[in-house]
């Protein structure tokens, strides 16, 4: 368990898309005339809190949608919403290209 949260915390850490969003999102935030560090700890404690409000709420409805998941109608109306869905779709697309 130890080795896939390790596995899980590089992979996260080491994301592209997160790091680009950060070097962009976090200098406009910092004050130059105050302690880096201190500024620093206050984004960090702040996003861990946020992320982990995040996982919790996650984990909640996925503990809740157990049932619903396990039960074979519930699964059926869900791949057939799905299903028509992404049909209509696909026809609202063709048809955006037949107008054009």
């Amino acid at each position: 368990s130890a080795k896939m949260m390790a596995h899980a915390w590089l992979v996260t850490a080491l994301n592209p898309k997160s790091i680009t969003f950060f070097v962009a999102f976090l200098p406009q935030f910092l004050d130059r005339h105050a302690d880096f560090w201190t500024q620093m700890l206050i984004f960090e404690t702040t996003f861990l809190a946020l992320a982990f409000a995040n996982a919790f709420g996650y984990a909640l409805i996925a503990a809740r949608a157990r049932n619903v998941v396990r039960n074979p109608k519930a699964i059926r109306i869900f791949n057939r919403t799905g299903g028509t869905l992404l049909v209509g779709a696909g026809i609202a697309t063709v048809a955006m290209r037949s107008s054009n």
